[in-house]
């Protein structure tokens, strides 16, 4: 068989056969099952340290505001931007941004309906401009927003910041809280009178460079006093509300009352920040965007189904398109490539407590068994950057002993019943799944958000899926999400319990060729139309003519004059963590990124018994794949020190 050409994208109706089929054996065997993920996304023209290997920049709030309110127009309507805090990493002075766009459902838990959160997209700052209010819009937006709480005009203080002209730019603080059962008639805002307490008029800030409401002198109130306010400051031109920490029922109010404030006083561009309620996917579903190293990432919303999933994928990238922003990269030699950031898979449900790795804890033991089986999964669509030391390494290739724990820690999760000890479920796994550091968050199946008792996010009954890069077409990379989403209801309908592999170097010397990693997809396709799931292997073609692109062919005769071609394609390559060496200070590790792969493959392994390749005088040394024979060459790309 020679190899195969490529082909047209899936078709439509084929793939919704299939999603349909997923949904069905999940429902059958009464799992619920939501699915998210993390796909990234850089301008068509990434310029500066802010798209390679910064995680902040000049330009790139501004981008994530343009995609975020591109799409609400197209896709969201009735949502609100808040601007939070995101990821925090040593070193860094303060928590990276996060916009998150918060929407209701269109109906309550009673069926009611339910008005939107925010009417007037226009009302929210848009792009990343220094905007054009002033100190005295400052104060009628927070005097409008008092009469509309029901709250004395006098009840916000003004502030003093040591950082900057005193009084803050108009500056103002409301000690604030909501009381979501007060009786109907009753004020369900209550404010305080912190000036008497502290003796300041205005309110001192802490020092620091950080919103008003962060650097509030907490510290200086007593037991008694209420400590949770919000602030309305001028920052960069722009009007600045911070939302103290609410319940639902009490943030959703007081958007909307800041909204209303907003209309009376006839102001636009505003910012929304602070704390979001605590997280409830079904009462308020979110739309992350955060700031990553190189890109923006986006954490979606957790769907149901697929079509969900494929859906909101759409959405995204359309918008994304709107405003010049792609999932690729060019590489110097002009390939295409991916953003250099994840695209994650994210599994839970529709709770925490309900997620199916807790009522089904065989689901989870089988699962890693499955990947574990199926190295293919692990390499077909992750980046380029791969293998023991990258940011999604398998179980194998951590330490040696690192298998057999985690053989004993499925055989007794499978074995668990449902649990009851939740920590103890994610102690089984935690300590197993992680990177040769002991990372807990790079693994290639990561439980850091299963049920974690150490991370404030991470008891939230989600699996991460992590060897998965953004690819340019979200139809393939939807595609790529449907595979796992079967195979995780194939588990379901039938748990693999068969031992794990032990690989050894046939890890990397097979399964870093594209002709393997293809009969090994053949492989799981087939193993998913076994079970009920119609999965075509050549839809999978154009994803893995992306991922090893074809380098070059010659057609050949042999001597009894039977033709065949011998092709090259980019195969993969595990690039070495270096060893520690001074870097500003401090110290930093590199990637030794110089060594490369490519893939000999001949169409007609009978030809090698008339001839051989030599490379710089060597014999190449092929084994029967894909219908035909392959052979990997390693080579060193370019000049790297140190390498």
């Amino acid at each position: 068989m020679s190899a195969p050409a490529r082909l047209a994208p899936a078709p439509p109706a084929a793939v919704a056969a299939a999603a349909r089929a997923v949904e069905d054996l999940l429902a059958r065997h009464q799992v619920a099952l939501t699915q998210g993920g993390e796909p990234t996304f850089v301008p068509l023209r990434p310029e500066g340290a802010e798209w390679q290997t910064a995680a902040l920049g000049p330009a790139k709030l501004g981008y994530a505001r343009r995609f975020a309110q591109a799409l609400i127009a197209r896709a969201r309507p009735g949502a609100v931007l808040l601007e939070t805090s995101g990821k925090h990493y040593p070193g860094e002075p303060l928590p990276r941004w996060a916009l998150l766009l918060q929407w209701l459902p269109e109906h309550e838990a009673d069926g009611r309906p339910q008005p939107a959160l925010w009417r007037d997209p226009r009302r929210l700052k848009r792009d990343g401009a220094p905007g054009s209010h002033t100190p005295a819009d400052a104060a009628r937006l927070i005097d409008a927003l008092l009469a509309g709480l029901g709250l004395p005009a006098g009840s916000a203080l003004p502030l003093s910041d040591p950082t900057r002209p005193a009084p803050a730019a108009g500056g103002r603080v409301l000690p604030l809280d909501h009381d979501p059962d007060a009786p109907a008639g009753s004020p369900a805002w209550r404010s305080d009178d912190w000036a008497a307490e502290i003796g300041h008029d205005p309110l001192p800030l802490l020092p620091g460079d950080s919103l008003a409401g962060l650097r509030l002198p907490l510290s200086r109130l007593s037991e008694g006093r209420l400590r949770r306010a919000l602030t309305v400051e001028l920052r960069e031109g722009s009007v600045t509300v911070f939302i103290p920490p609410l319940l639902h029922e009490g943030y959703v109010a007081l958007i909307r009352a800041i909204e209303d404030a907003a209309e009376s006083c006839d102001l636009r561009d505003l910012v929304l920040a602070g704390y979001a309620p605590p997280y409830d996917a079904a009462r308020l579903p979110t739309i992350g965007f955060a700031s990553d190293p190189g890109v923006i990432e986006v954490n979606l919303a957790p769907c149901a189904t697929w079509a969900d999933y494929e859906l909101q994928m759409r959405e995204l990238f359309a918008a994304a398109t709107d405003v010049g922003l792609c999932a690729r990269k060019l590489q110097f030699n002009g390939r295409e490539v991916g953003t250099g950031g994840g695209a994650h898979l994210v599994f839970g449900g529709p709770g925490p407590e309900t997620s199916p790795f807790f009522l089904r804890p065989e689901l989870l033991p089988s699962v890693i068994r499955y990947f574990q089986q199926h190295p293919a999964l692990s390499y077909a669509f992750t980046g380029l950057y791969m293998g023991p030391s990258s940011q999604a390494p398998r179980i194998d290739e951590s330490t040696y002993e690192a298998l057999y724990e985690l053989e004993i820690a499925c055989d007794g999760a499978a074995r668990l019943g449902s649990p009851r000890d939740l920590p103890l479920y994610d102690l089984l796994f935690r300590d197993l799944l992680m990177d040769r550091s002991g990372n807990t968050h790079r693994a290639e199946i990561s439980v850091d958000k299963l049920w974690n008792p150490f991370a404030g996010n991470g008891r939230l009954g989600l699996v991460e899926f992590r060897a998965f890069e953004t690819h340019p077409d979200p139809a393939a990379q939807n595609l790529a999400a449907l595979l796992v989403r079967a195979i995780l209801a194939r588990c379901v309908a039938a748990p693999v319990s068969t031992p794990f592999i032990r690989w050894g170097g046939e890890l990397h010397d097979r399964f870093f060729l594209p002709a393997f990693v293809w009969d090994d997809l053949a492989a799981v396709c087939a193993d998913l139309r076994a079970h009920g799931v119609p999965f075509e292997t050549d839809w999978l073609r154009p994803l893995w003519d992306w991922r090893f692109p074809e380098l070059g062919r010659l057609e050949l005769q042999d001597g009894e004059e039977k033709t065949f071609a011998l092709v090259f394609r980019q195969a993969l390559e595990a690039w070495p963590l270096l060893g520690e060496s001074p870097n500003a200070g401090g110290v930093s590790r590199t990637v030794d990124a110089s060594m490369d792969r490519i893939e000999a493959f001949v169409t007609d392994a009978t030809a090698l018994e008339h001839g051989l390749l030599l490379v710089n005088g060597f014999p190449c040394e092929f084994r029967a794949a894909d219908g035909g024979a392959a052979a990997g060459i390693r080579y060193r790309a370019f000049y790297l020190h140190p390498a």
